[in-house]
């Protein structure tokens, strides 16, 4: 800082309304200078004579109340970012929603465009009406556009997806899979079924795929894959 400058920012320097680091420059400039040191003297005499003839006169409360508020404000100005106040609230928020994010983020392959993709595994067991199921799934793939869905049988589940299997009025259920099929629909067969039923794996419908457990495949696609259960 050279003297013109240094005596420009004397009298703010003086009446302690200079901001920290001007200060420090203007303060390292006074060590060297004589002249400039001279000036702050003669600031700092007046001051003190000042203050000391108007000892008894006090600053209105307003007037009182914008001096701390503006200092307040240039101390908390002059911290780094994250010691002030509000960066003390903001930041472990931040981090808090950033660590969210990456938990919950779904990633590329389960995004459309401007949406998450909604991921649902129907579980069809003994009880359960195929027919009825199989128009619950197709009426959900029309309200939903985009809808990822898997079919996993278990159990007496599994009759529908057998070679030949019909519903009550006769329609082979094969055709209805084939149609959910080419609309995205999975199905899949429990092998631990088939084997306790002594079931062949050969009369199990081409549209369907053999897993080795139902029960693990549905958990797999629960914990793994992030799809929602719902039990048809």
């Amino acid at each position: 800082m050279n003297c013109t400058r240094t005596r420009q920012l004397l009298q703010a320097y003086v009446d302690y309304e200079l901001e920290v680091t001007p200060s420090l420059e203007l303060e390292e400039h006074l060590r060297g200078c004589d002249a400039c040191r001279g000036q702050h003297d003669a600031l700092r005499r007046l001051r003190a004579a000042v203050a000391g003839a108007v000892a008894s006169a006090s600053a209105p409360d307003a007037l009182r109340q914008r001096i701390a508020q503006r200092l307040s404000a240039q101390c908390e100005s002059e911290r780094p970012w994250w010691t002030r106040r509000a960066a003390l609230v903001a930041v472990p928020a931040v981090l808090a929603l950033f660590a969210a994010t990456l938990l919950l983020a779904p990633s590329a392959g389960d995004l459309m465009p401007g949406a998450r993709v909604e991921k649902i595994v129907y579980h069809i067991n003994e009880g359960t009406d195929p027919a009825t199921a199989l128009r619950n799934v197709k009426n959900h793939l029309q309200s939903a556009p985009g809808l990822k869905a898997v079919v996993v049988a278990h159990n007496r589940g599994v009759d529908f997806l057998l070679t030949g299997a019909r519903d009550a009025e006769g329609q082979l259920f094969e055709d209805q899979v084939i149609a959910l099929k080419s609309q995205g629909v999975d199905f899949r067969v429990c092998g631990n079924t088939l084997s306790r039923r002594q079931i062949d794996s050969a009369r199990v419908i081409p549209e369907a795929k053999l897993v080795p457990s139902g029960v693990a495949e549905i958990g797999r696609l629960q914990t793994k894959e992030g799809y929602a259960y719902m039990r048809l």
